[in-house]
Parts: structure tokens; C-alpha cells; sequence
């Protein structure tokens, strides 16, 4: 997906970046203080919602190669044995066996046995080869969201799943060295459906002061095709493990998708989805004739964009370690956001803004006006 600019949030500044001014798909380390906008609390904070697709802990995932594992997908990692014209390259990405690189408080409590680690000891410039996790049930997009390939081959949504119009994700992490710095170590998270097509960019990377997560958003109609980056925090505990949920809400119109971010149960973030690279930029209209693609599934990619001037370089040394993750969620379904939605007992298939199901029509309603009083 190409661009030629790139927009840097830090604190309340943007920069715009020259192709050739970026080294790295990261917002860089810099030691002076950066201030975070403040965001208001999440009135669920701490709660998890309902997923139909259920939780991976990979406790029952064999060890070695991901791909081909209970719905979860990746030609390109090590030991997948796809043909070598489906993937670009060998990735660091395996089922491991994390008793020796856990501390035994985190694993217990979160980690057991097995988890998928994840390093960008080799990166590429590709996606689909990239690990992609189990689908959720249902698809979710604004109306007309698309969830086959261009060429109509292939639908990326599980059989009878229907379009919805928020999207979840939550996954754990920790450090595979907890107690060293890992230089050059991220890895890049994002909702999908299979292929090349993203919605969203969640950024985790290990800097000099502890783990920092990072958004990108395409947000700018002005510049559809720039990637604007905001630091959502910084200075993570590498030895604690870290929840991250992802929520996107798809709202039919043009550059009005709502994505939150929250780490470790609070709400850190707020900004927008990809829509806008898909309705206004050239390249994206190329692709998807102003639709958008639908999503369901997350995307864990060691990715290089030197195309875009980010290059992402490799680090060999995070070889064998890296990033373990776990317990990976994925949902999509509906959210009340009129009274007229709730009618005609179509307030079964809807759900609050904490992803709670509704008792009756007149639940639904006030779900839908207490949504629309706090958007």
C-alpha cells in the first residue's frame, strides 16, 4: 500500500517526514519527555467482552510452526512448510516453549506451557505471508465492506458470517527477555482478514526505557495515503506481561471510524481507521473501488515498508526471543447506536458498548441513547 509522506505525532506536534528521513517502522526512542494527550477512562475498563471465537492460550498448539493451527495462519514462518512462491521470506514466528523465558508469576498466571513468539530477526516487505490469527465468527466493516479477494476467489470470512459493525481484539505480551533491553525488537499488530489489506496499525516495540506501543492512522483527506503515528505510552515493564485490546468502530460515511487503544486496561488512546486510504487515496481505490475491506482476524507482522520510506530493518540478534504472546481474542458483532436498530427483535443481535447482550427492546434502547449521550 504505497504513500510517499508520513505524518509523527508526538505530544500535540506533527512532523512531516521526507521518504528519505525515516529509517524505521517505529517512532523513535527519544529520551526527552514526551507528554500524552489525556484520554477519559473507558466507563468499562478493566471488563472483557464476550468473543463467539473464544480465547487461543496455544496450550493445545503444537510446538514449531504456527501455520495450519486451529484456524490461525502463516506461510512465511519458520517451519510452515508452504511452497516457497507463497511466502517472501522465513519468519521467526513459532509455537514455543516459554518455561525458560517467562518468569514463573507471568507464566502461571497467563502464559502456561506454550505461546507464540514472535521476533523481526527477518522482516520483508510482504503481508500475506505474515501470521494471521484465528477468525472470529462474524465480519465486521462499514456497509458494503468487502471479504473476498479482488478477484472473487477467495472469501477470508468463516462460512454464514455476517457484517458487523465493531470489530475486538485483545492479546498479551511479554518480552522473551525480560530482564535485557532488545534493540531494534517490534512488531507490528493490525485487524484484517487474510491478505495484503489492513485497518488499522498497532506498533509494540522494546526501546531503551521499557516496551512502547504506537498507533498509525490514515485519517487525512487531504493526504489519504500519509501514515500519522501517535506514542499511546511508553516505558512498559519488559518483566510484566501486557494486555492490549483493540476496538474499532465502523461507521458508514467518510472518515468517521472510531479506534481505541487501551493497554493494561486502560483506555490510552483514540483516533481513526484506514477508511480514508480506501476511499480517497489512488492506490486504495484501486484496490477495493472506495469500499473498504472487512476484517477478522489480526495480523502479527515483522514487517519492512521501504516502498513507503520506512524501511523496518531486521534484528538478527532478537532471533530465538523476541516477543511471546497469548491469549488472543478476536469478535466482531453489532453495537445499538439507535433506538429505531433495536426493533423488531433485532435487539437480539445487538449488543452494548461493553459488548453485554441486551435483556429486551427497551434494554437495547438505553444502550443506544447512552451511546449516543457519550459517543
Amino acid at each position: 500500500m504505497p504513500s510517499h509522506l508520513l505524518y509523527v505525532r508526538v505530544g500535540s506536534c506533527v512532523l512531516l517526514l521526507g521518504t528519505l528521513a525515516c529509517r524505521r517502522d517505529t517512532t523513535a526512542p527519544a529520551r526527552e519527555h514526551v507528554a500524552l494527550a489525556p484520554v477519559a477512562m473507558s466507563h468499562d475498563e478493566g471488563e472483557r467482552s464476550p468473543s463467539p471465537a473464544g480465547t487461543v492460550t496455544f496450550e493445545s498448539f503444537a510446538l514449531g510452526a504456527i501455520h495450519g493451527q486451529q484456524d490461525w495462519q502463516s506461510t512465511g514462518g519458520e517451519g510452515s512448510g508452504a511452497a516457497p512462491e507463497s511466502r517472501c521470506a522465513v519468519y521467526d514466528h513459532v509455537i514455543a516453549d516459554n518455561a525458560t523465558m517467562v518468569p514463573t508469576a507471568a507464566r502461571e498466571a497467563v502464559f502456561g506451557r506454550r505461546s507464540l513468539r514472535i521476533s523481526n530477526a527477518v522482516t520483508s516487505g510482504c503481508y500475506s505471508d505474515q501470521t494471521f490469527s484465528q477468525r472470529a465468527a462474524d465480519v465486521a466493516g462499514e456497509s458494503g465492506a468487502i471479504s473476498r479477494s479482488r478477484d472473487g476467489a477467495t472469501d477470508y470470512a468463516v462460512t454464514g458470517a455476517r457484517l458487523r459493525n465493531r470489530f475486538e481484539a485483545e492479546w498479551t505480551l511479554i518480552s522473551a527477555q525480560p530482564s535485557a533491553w532488545q534493540p531494534g525488537l517490534e512488531l507490528v499488530v493490525s485487524p484484517a482478514r487474510g491478505d495484503d489489506h489492513r485497518m488499522s496499525w498497532v506498533q509494540v516495540a522494546d526501546w531503551s526505557d521499557g516496551l512502547a506501543v504506537v498507533f498509525a492512522e490514515r485519517s487525512d483527506p487531504a493526504a489519504p495515503g500519509a501514515i500519522e503515528r501517535s506514542l499511546v505510552v511508553r516505558g512498559l515493564d519488559r518483566r510484566r506481561a501486557h494486555v492490549i485490546r483493540l476496538t474499532m468502530d465502523f461507521v458508514d460515511g467518510a472518515h468517521n471510524d472510531v479506534v481505541r487503544v487501551q493497554v493494561d486496561g486502560v483506555l490510552r488512546h483514540a483516533g481513526g481507521s484506514w477508511e480514508t486510504y480506501y476511499q480517497d487515496d489512488v492506490n486504495g481505490r484501486a484496490n477495493f473501488s472506495g469500499a473498504t475491506p472487512a476484517v477478522n482476524r489480526l495480523m502479527f507482522r515483522t514487517g519492512s515498508d521501504a516502498h513507503r520510506g520506512v524501511p523496518g530493518d531486521p534484528a538478527p540478534a532478537t532471533r530465538g526471543f523476541g516477543f511471546l504472546i497469548d491469549a488472543v481474542r478476536v469478535s466482531a458483532y453489532s453495537v445499538a447506536r439507535s433506538a429505531d436498530a433495536c426493533r423488531d427483535g433485532a435487539w437480539r443481535e445487538l449488543r452494548d458498548d461493553a459488548g453485554h447482550a441486551f435483556r429486551h427492546q427497551g434494554d437495547c434502547v438505553r444502550g443506544a441513547q447512552r451511546l449516543r449521550r457519550d459517543p
